[in-house]
């Protein structure tokens, strides 16, 4: 995906291309997000950020955008997820929505399934060093973190780092999930805006902006913002960072593979015997899209035990996993899903050199047109 121009925007600025996004008639929906009020206190909680449709500029007037880069939506919810599931898959309608990089890519295999209708989005992507996940368990350990005075998070190299109301900065031991520590793919596929706090110092107010479609320059320029170019150390800085993330990301994937791959068939059966089949798995992943799910149906009526539950949903998605580690995020059981989705792309990488969620012109090799391909060829 190409960079036309990169800018440093503040938080307010961002504000502003959203509310332009209605002003101006580019979209009819912008997915928003908004913290959650715990029911408990009744408090906002900042660590639970949700999906909201908003369809008027005056419905917002701030947008939780540190929180949705550091924690994403909240358990089963995504930016991808709730296109397809609450509006239709932008079918009928015009939307704009934050999407992390594996929601766009989800938003590829969802167009080819002709769920969603890519023509009718405007995509904010964002470049993704991971998420936190269950923040408030993990804090509990740190009675003297007065939460309430946060204004400001960022996924740290040792943790989540907190920035307070006085200014202060605190980096606390929060582990980022699992599968994104794996992820090698840590910037959006398809994106006409991207956002990033890669390489920006939590004291820094701003982000970094990058335009990737005429239609981003259209609303840049309606906007009426006067945008600051990428100074040239920020932008040295940020790549640096994105560089060296990857290649963790990548030196981790390969070690955690490998311990996968060697284990014994029986133990990663043993594994799955853990399931519960309480579908969380199901809800959350972004590329499920059957109305009514053959699996839940089975489950309720006793007529499949847990490790054909899990195999048969692995087997139905598995060349469609785009890795988001929405399955393995929400287990209750801690299943080793990301692991298993993540070693069967590799697979299907070398044999077929096939990847989910790189571009709506590869063709699935299950499908009916790939196979006619191949007897082609044959021939």
């Amino acid at each position: 995906m190409d960079t036309k121009a990169e800018y440093l925007i503040s938080e307010d600025d961002f504000l502003v291309i959203l509310k332009t996004l209605l002003k101006e008639s580019f979209v009819d929906k912008i997915i928003g997000a908004e913290e959650k009020v715990s029911r408990k206190t009744g408090e906002v909680d900042r660590f639970t950020v949700s999906p909201k449709a908003w369809e008027k500029p005056d419905d917002f007037e701030t947008y939780p955008l540190s929180n949705l880069i550091s924690y994403g939506y909240a358990r089963t919810d995504s930016a991808a997820k709730f296109l397809h599931s609450t509006l239709k898959g932008a079918k009928g309608e015009k939307v704009a929505l934050v999407a992390r990089p594996c929601d766009t890519r989800a938003l590829i295999e969802l167009q080819k399934i002709r769920q969603i209708n890519l023509e009718n989005l405007f995509i904010i992507g964002m470049d993704d060093k991971g998420i936190a996940t269950n923040v408030s368990r993990q804090l509990r350990s740190h009675k003297d973190l007065d939460t309430s005075k946060i204004v400001k998070e960022k996924i740290g190299d040792n943790g989540l780092i907190f920035q307070f109301e006085d200014g202060k900065t605190q980096e606390v031991e929060i582990a980022v999930s699992e599968n994104c520590s794996r992820c090698i793919r840590k910037t959006p596929v398809i994106a006409d805006l991207s956002v990033s706090d890669i390489g920006i110092p939590i004291e820094d107010r701003n982000y970094i902006l990058k335009v990737h479609s005429d239609k981003g320059i259209e609303l840049l320029d309606k906007s009426g913002l006067k945008l600051k170019d990428l100074p040239k150390d920020i932008k040295k800085t940020h790549e640096e960072k994105i560089n060296t993330i990857h290649e963790e990301a990548k030196v981790k994937r390969e070690k955690d593979l490998e311990e996968w791959n060697n284990l014994p068939q029986e133990e990663k059966i043993e594994a799955l015997k853990k399931c519960t089949m309480c579908g969380m798995c199901i809800r959350a992943c972004p590329v499920c899209y059957c109305v009514d799910c053959i699996l839940q149906k089975k489950r309720k009526d006793k007529k499949i035990d847990n490790v054909t539950y899990q195999l048969t949903r692995i087997a139905h998605d598995a060349d469609r996993c785009v890795e988001c580690g929405s399955c393995f995020n929400n287990c209750p059981m801690n299943l080793p899903l990301s692991l298993i989705f993540q070693s069967l792309n590799e697979q299907f990488k070398e044999t077929f050199q096939y990847t989910p969620g790189e571009s709506v012109e590869d063709i699935p090799f299950r499908s009916a047109k790939a196979i006619k391909q191949m007897e082609l060829e044959k021939t």
